[in-house]
């Protein structure tokens, strides 16, 4: 202090008055710019760095308690305006050659819908691309994808987007911003994420829908051991709401890098509305499948009810292989694979002396196969898929579409086995159950499924 007044003291007292207006206009621009980048900062967050390294999204506490990291992922980035509401999940670089064309940058969204902009006054987006002090401004790439058919959020209807963002030539933008105008400014920044690139591609990763409600532990880890068995080798777990007994079992297999565990919030923190989930669990399937994009061959689409089973290969491999083999004798390649549904049904008559924990060895009767179209599931090419549903995938990249983009799989070669009490009205239920068959083709896993069954069991949860 005594310092300063000496300075100050060194000039006419004219000269003394300009220079203290001066250094404070000095300290009001200092603290102006401290607030923005603290601003910014918890926007964008310092650990979405963490992210794109792609490490665990979960903290061990005592026992069996985690806490995950909101730091980390989980969080939405609020990009809303006066006009329209918007939430970004996650942000992906990205540059597939089957794009043909530059890379892109492809947003994991929940916005007002689409077609409502134009009635706000809102007739294009601008997308913002940052890359260290380097700030371009470019118009959205065409109309965003949706992934689902939209739910209302806070009582007000909303819907499930894949937003594209094109790149310039020479910039690849660490994070980005939508706004209604090229001069328009936003604080918040979503990082981009870069997926990774091994040198060597795995076959299978699953991509489940996220997490939520009651999961019964039991049945999680057979559902594992059983993909394991099938083939996969990685699944992608994104949780909404789980019991402390869930995420026990979820860290024990991303312990063993068998599952990459993540957070998603919902949008609004406070208490959701009823079936409001529905808006969070296509981003979840569509940030794994671009996450992983490059790691696998092929993205396998189910969820924990329910897994693709082979009935004349022994697992996903050769059955794919298979399914590949027919599309080149055909000259018919298709892209994506589906495969129809088949219940087995709680309510049917259960195989006596099978553990409770077993259900997809106890529960060996059937309904017949369900209609062509009806609650399938997928193995697709992430090298291909642009924007999924938790059925079909919605859209291919350009080197893909002169392709056939889904091929229904014959339910004699591989069917989606979905466990589960049936949930149509009471007549239809009992029409149903009256003409349930036996189906044993699980016992050809019976002993390695129920071997490593107990003893993860015994691992985790005794």
């Amino acid at each position: 202090m005594y310092a300063i007044k000496a300075v100050f003291s060194c000039f006419p007292p004219l000269h003394r008055r300009r220079l203290f207006l001066f250094v404070m206009v000095l300290l009001v621009i200092f603290l102006i710019v401290q607030i923005h980048q603290q601003k910014t900062m918890e926007n964008m967050s310092i650990a979405a760095i963490i992210m794109n390294i792609g490490k665990n999204t979960y903290d061990a506490l005592s026992g069996s308690e985690i806490q995950f990291d909101r730091r980390v992922n989980g969080i939405w980035f609020n990009l809303s305006n006066s006009d329209f509401r918007f939430y970004v999940y996650s942000a992906f670089y990205d540059d597939r050659p089957s794009l043909l064309s530059l890379p892109v940058i492809r947003l994991t969204a929940v916005s007002d819908p689409y077609a409502e902009f134009s009635k706000r006054n809102v007739t294009r987006l601008y997308c913002v691309l940052r890359k260290d002090t380097e700030v371009k401004v470019v118009k959205m790439k065409g109309e965003p994808k949706p992934i689902g058919f939209g739910w209302p959020l806070n009582k007000i209807n909303a819907r499930e987007y894949i937003y594209t963002c094109p790149t310039l030539e020479g910039m690849i933008p660490t994070s980005v911003s939508i706004v209604r105008s090229k001069t328009e400014y936003s604080a918040t920044e979503v990082p981009v994420t870069f997926p990774k690139k091994p040198a060597t591609k795995r076959d299978f990763c699953v991509c489940v829908q996220a997490a939520y409600g009651t999961l019964d532990p039991y049945r999680i880890i057979e559902w594992m051991e059983l993909q394991k068995i099938l083939g996969v080798s990685l699944v992608g777990v994104y949780v909404l709401s789980a019991s402390e007994t869930v995420l026990k079992v979820f860290k024990h297999y991303s312990d063993e890098k068998f599952v990459d565990l993540r957070k998603i919030d919902y949008i609004y923190t406070s208490e959701p509305s009823a079936k409001e989930f529905w808006l969070h669990l296509t981003p979840a399937i569509n940030d794994c499948i671009y996450r992983h994009m490059y790691e696998f061959k092929r993205m396998v689409i189910v969820d924990f009810d329910e897994f693709i089973m082979p009935r004349k290969h022994q697992n996903l491999l050769d059955l794919v292989s298979y399914l590949d083999e027919v599309s080149t004798a055909e000259r018919s390649p298709h892209v994506n694979f589906v495969f129809r549904n088949n219940y087995f049904f709680f309510d049917l008559e259960t195989t006596r002396n099978t553990s409770e924990h077993l259900t997809f060895l106890k529960f060996r009767k059937k309904v017949a196969v369900s209609p062509e179209g009806y609650s399938v599931k997928s193995i697709i090419n992430p090298q291909a898929c642009t924007h999924m549903h938790n059925h079909y995938c919605w859209g291919v990249t350009k080197n893909y579409t002169s392709q056939g983009i889904t091929k229904s799989v014959d339910p004699e070669i591989a069917l989606n086995q979905h466990y589960k009490k049936c949930h149509f009205s009471q007549k239809e239920c009992q029409h149903q159950l009256e003409d349930a068959t036996q189906d044993d083709i699980m016992l050809r896993f019976k002993d390695r499924l129920s071997r490593n069954v107990r003893g993860k069991v015994k691992q985790i949860l005794d």
